[in-house]
Formats: structure tokens, sequence, C-alpha cells
């Protein structure tokens, strides 16, 4: 079992958009995942109640935020049972976050690349490689830069991965597209691989494209989080 752990001290980065794009590809791939919402707000156990009332399947699990003592029972709890294990948590420095990083195979940073959001990524690098060293061990983590220009790469997107490079900080080569789909699946409780199905004969090529491109980006952004997770069975 894999423990994959979408971390940020800052709310609004991303991580639960994130979270949902890979436990969708990881799923389409043939492996189980269980996703463990430990964001106060619940959104992907909210998005999966409204995909139950609308007598949708989801294939994948969503496990509502557990109390702050029962996290690393509920982790360890699933081994065996299931493939994958994300987490999405809270935008907060908590217990909660120590612990599940605790179990993390893979830390994941979600941030825009701008200047305003690279010192709250900091702090969450600080985090993991704090909560390493308090066990002994090594918790493999990677930036990822989200909400990114479709057209082109900003000077502040080139900026900060220079910054990160210079500074030997991690950063997944691919960056995940600001796209209108990603928005979407929230508000329609629906799956990329869904939106593209439900489209139908009248659609524009402009749309079909767009929702193309998403799902192109999602999966290469989820090849290279499992590339990650293979180089530290490797090690």
């Amino acid at each position: 079992m894999y423990v994959i752990a979408f971390a940020n001290p800052k709310g609004g980065t991303g991580k639960t958009t994130s979270a949902l794009l890979l436990a969708e590809q990881i799923a389409l791939a043939g492996a189980s995942v269980t996703i463990l919402d430990c964001d106060p707000n619940q959104n992907l156990v909210e998005w999966g109640h409204k995909r139950k009332i609308a007598g949708r399947k989801t294939p994948f699990n969503i496990l509502p935020r557990p109390d702050e003592s029962e996290v690393i029972e509920i982790i360890d709890g699933l081994d065996g049972k299931t493939d994958y294990v994300i987490i999405d948590l809270e935008g907060t420095a908590s217990q909660v976050v120590t612990f599940a990083l605790s179990r993390a195979d893979l830390a994941v940073i979600p941030l825009e690349p701008n200047s305003v959001e690279a010192p709250h990524a900091a702090k969450a690098v600080q985090l993991v490689n704090r909560t390493g060293k308090m066990l002994n061990r090594n918790i493999p983590y990677t930036l990822l830069l989200n909400r990114a220009n479709a057209a082109f790469q900003t000077s502040e997107e080139r900026e900060l991965r220079v910054e990160t490079t210079d500074s030997h900080v991690k950063v997944l080569p691919v960056s995940l597209i600001r796209r209108a789909a990603y928005t979407k699946i929230f508000g329609e409780a629906s799956l990329l691989d869904e939106l593209r199905s439900s489209l139908g004969k009248r659609a524009g090529e402009r749309e079909i494209e767009q929702i193309d491109k998403a799902i192109l980006n999602a999966r290469e952004v989820a090849q290279k989080l499992m590339d990650l997770l293979e180089q530290k069975e490797a090690a």
C-alpha cells in the first residue's frame, strides 16, 4: 500500500483538486484507491455524496475526516485493503497533518507559481523534513505547481523553478495547468472522463479539445508522481 499526502499550510492551493485528479487516474489504471478527506471543509466527501444521490458510482472510496487520535490507526488499518491511500490534508499545520505525514510514502505540496505562495510551500517542506527527522526516516516530497498558465511558462514560474533547483528543493517537472474542467468536476460532481463522455454530438471542437487537454495533463502529472513512488521503492 502506498500513502500519498497532499499538504500545504496555506488553504486554496489546489490540494483537493490534485488529490481527486490523481485518484481518478490511478483508478483508471486498475488499482484500488481510498481517499482520506482530512480537510475540515470535507469537499471530497461532499463530492462523493452528490454522486451517490445522483446514482452514480465512484471508482474509489472516500473516507471522512477522522478524529486526531484515529488518523494513524485508520491509515494503518487500510493496509492490505487498498493499493493507494490519498490524503487531502487541511490548510493548517496540525497534529492531523503531522500524523498523516508520518505514514506518507510521498508528500505532494501544491502551490501556484508565484512569490506569494512560495513561502508557504517552504514551510510545508520544512514540516515534512521535521516529521521525517522525528521518525528517523526520509519522507520523499515534491512541489506540484498548480494552476499554471496553459499557453506559456510565466516569468514567475521560471524564476520559481530556478530558485528551487538552486536550493535543492524538489519540484515535479510537469505542472497542473489551469483548466476549466478541473473546476467543473466539482460543480457537477463529475470525473474528468465523464465530462468527456457527456459532451454529446453537439459539442464544439474547442470544447472537446479543452477537456482532452485537461485529461492528458492530469494523466501526465499522475504518471510523474507514480515515477517518484517507483524511485522510492527501488531505493
